[in-house]
């Protein structure tokens, strides 16, 4: 614009830099100060996003830099633009034609669309201020109502899958490995009927193992085994892992015996199951009653499988019970503990010393007795006056299951129940709010001494919603600080504040157009839009108070603050959505979690765009309205617009500055209060009646 105007190139670099100097400084800090919640999430999603506002803040810091003081010097190279361009070289000619060509575009487009449409919206500015405000409550409304689908996660496409079996303690091995090449048998089926997109086959690899667990953490024994299939990479496959998974299940069908069976792929994301329970109390078997009906109701959800729990029962063991009459000849529990574990397991009567080995005698009954259990009830126990009575008339003897772990939360008994959720017919949140709703209240009332806890997607959830409470407000302190000290203007630093949650209508909109979950790191996507939605608020509105400043009328210098700003407005945005483009559209295993993020601020960024050009305007004067209203009730009369905006104060305040320490040449030419430097001992004022 500058060199337009017939400035020569190192004198239009640097008015230039000084004009966008200070809002694009500002612009950049309020990027940063949005990105500084995200290093400080909590939980597991934490250590995901943790390294990404350590690399944005990088990157925009060195930008600045380059943008101020490097940029201007590349600038000030250019060609000028109103030379003739048959005196350049055929690539100089050709690179100026399209520029020119660019250029004349733009300005038909600005002439032409933007500007008569910004001058409508600016008639009706209520009703766009309006329209605005239904649209943003529509998209809650779909976030709300479950149109727009939440997961803490997006389910990554993975090439391995992997069938984990587990029998009773004690099954034989040749139990184990047969039902094992039921599976494997079962993954053959599937492979045979499934059609690869390519047309090569399903499976790469595949292998089973007897005995041992391929989990991250292994388990060894008998009972055990895993089988394991590497597939087609998914670019030639065409068919999520997860389908994949679910119809393997299905092929697999019921196993005789088996105590569970897991069928996972790669887990690329959070650890941890999309629904888990933890069902808390001090009577185990009150919890397991709790965690069977707890089952029954997720098996009725269609998209919920793999529905299993982390209590494992152990060998059949004999349990002793202390009768009540016991307690009347002094006996306790620790008295018939103690005395049946040293029968069966050995007292220490005396101790040896053999040079400089201790030889510890235990006495215990023999082998034959402790093989027998008729020898238990036989079995006399001491009381403490020296005493002997039987066992059978102090205890009584039962044989049940023991428990293979027993796992304790904050001191009470707990048995986790986990599943996994098919998102295409499901969805954990959902389930979860069904869950609090019908059979929460249920399950307490039929158990009153339990206690529920909700983990998995939810927990994960907490975790880092929780420290976006706290880093979030404080952002936004931080972006209003920044924009004040800019504008010197509380209101309008409201209006640009007040624009913050309309960069999630872009967000939600762009997951449903390209069919995307909104995931937790499309929050993460969207608290950082937070400050990118501000930044072309406020280059716009910098140059309105400009033309303000400079006399323009008021609704004349937002329609040309709005045209000289749209090429910039316009071409961030470009930047910006073209940047973001290539990671959306990446279809590698490594990517699939940040693109819920890139499509926020993208597609937020757009939306954007509309929000800056039209309804910052709009919501300029509708506050210029009001500021009219209050000079209504104030002094009675009806001001011109222009002089109830601060801004027109502006240029005056700093010639009254300068005029301080430079000699002042007054030059009448006109009543706009313009004013330049013309040596460094000099500056040009107008009107001084001003």
């Amino acid at each position: 614009m500058h060199r337009q105007s017939g400035l020569p190139p190192l004198k239009a670099a640097v008015e230039g830099a000084c004009e966008v100097g200070m809002p694009v400084t500002a612009a950049v800090l309020t990027t940063i100060v949005t990105f500084l919640p995200l290093a400080y999430v909590g939980g597991v999603m934490g250590k995901f996003i943790a390294i990404l506002p350590a690399v944005v803040i990088a990157c925009l810091t060195i930008s600045l830099l380059e943008c101020i003081f490097l940029l201007p010097a590349h600038l000030s190279h250019l060609p000028d633009p109103n030379i003739n361009h048959h005196k350049l070289s055929p690539i100089s000619r050709a690179m100026g034609q399209i520029h020119d060509l660019t250029n004349r575009g733009m300005e038909w487009l600005v002439a032409r669309i933007y500007a008569p449409f910004l001058s409508k919206a600016l008639y009706w500015r209520y009703i766009t201020f309006c329209a605005a405000v239904a649209i943003l409550f529509l998209t809650f409304g779909l976030v709300r109502g479950g149109f727009v689908k939440f997961e803490v996660f997006p389910g990554v496409d993975g090439y391995i899958m992997t069938a984990t079996l587990e029998f009773p303690e004690g099954t034989p091995a040749d139990v184990t490995e047969d039902a094992l090449r039921r599976v494997d048998d079962a993954l053959l089926r599937l492979a045979e009927k499934t059609d690869t997109r390519s047309g090569e086959p399903l499976l790469k690899d595949r292998i089973f193992l007897v005995g041992q667990t391929l989990e991250d953490i292994p388990r060894t024994g008998p009972h055990l085994g895993s089988a394991q299939a590497t597939l087609l990479p998914s670019q030639r496959r065409g068919i999520h892992s997860k389908d994949l998974m679910v119809a393997w299940e299905k092929e697999i069908g019921p196993i005789p015996g088996v105590k569970s069976l897991i069928v996972e792929g790669h887990q690329a994301g959070p650890p941890g199951s999309p629904i888990e329970v933890w069902i808390q109390g001090h009577e185990m078997d009150v919890i397991l009653a709790a965690v069977d009906d707890l089952k029954k109701w997720l098996s009725r959800i269609d998209g919920v499988y793999q529905i299993r729990s982390d209590y494992a029962p152990g060998k059949n063991e004999v349990q002793l019970t202390l009768k009540p009459e016991a307690r009347t000849l002094g006996l306790t529990v620790d008295d018939l503990a103690r005395q049946v574990y040293a029968g069966y397991f050995g007292d220490e009567a005396a101790r040896l010393q053999r040079g400089r080995d201790d030889i510890r005698v235990k006495v215990r009954y023999t082998t034959n007795e402790r093989r027998r259990l008729t020898s238990l009830a036989r079995m006399r126990i001491r009381t403490s006056q020296g005493h002997e009575v039987p066992l059978t008339s102090v205890a009584d003897i039962t044989f049940a299951p023991g428990y293979a772990t027993i796992v304790r939360t904050d001191g009470m008994r707990r048995v986790a129940v986990s599943a996994d959720v098919d998102t295409s017919r499901a969805n954990a949140n959902e389930i979860f709010a069904a869950f609090k709703t019908d059979f929460l209240k249920e399950m307490k009332s039929r158990y009153p001494g339990l206690r529920v806890a909700l983990q998995g997607e939810q927990k994960k959830t907490r975790e880092a919603l929780a420290s976006l409470f706290i880093g979030f407000p404080l952002a936004m302190v931080g972006i209003f600080i920044i924009i004040a000290s800019m504008f010197r203007s509380y209101a309008q630093t409201f209006v640009i504040m007040f624009t913050v949650p309309f960069g999630i209508i872009g967000a939600v909109f762009g997951h449903i157009l390209l069919g995307y979950n909104l995931t937790m790191m499309s929050l993460f996507g969207i608290v950082a839009l937070a400050g990118v939605v501000v930044n072309d608020a406020i280059v716009l509105i910098e140059r309105v108070n400009e033309n303000i400043a400079a006399g323009m009328a008021f609704f004349e210098s937002i329609i040309k603050g709005g045209a000289r700003r749209f090429r910039a407005i316009f071409l961030t945005t470009i930047s910006t959505a073209g940047g973001l483009l290539p990671l959306i559209a990446e279809k590698d295993l490594q990517a699939k979690s940040l693109i819920p993020m890139a499509l926020s601020l993208a597609a937020g960024v757009i939306f954007a765009t509309v929000l800056t050009l039209v309804l910052i305007p709009s919501l300029m004067a509708i506050l210029n309205d009001l500021r009219l209203l209050l000079y209504r009730l104030h002094r009675g009369t009806w001001p011109r617009r222009v002089a109830v905006e601060p801004a027109r104060n502006r240029r005056r305040k700093l010639s009254d500055a300068a005029s301080e320490l430079h000699p002042i040449i007054w030059y009448g030419h006109d009543e706009t209060r313009r004013f330049q430097h013309i040596s460094k001992n000099y500056i040009i004022k107008t009107n001084p009646r001003y």
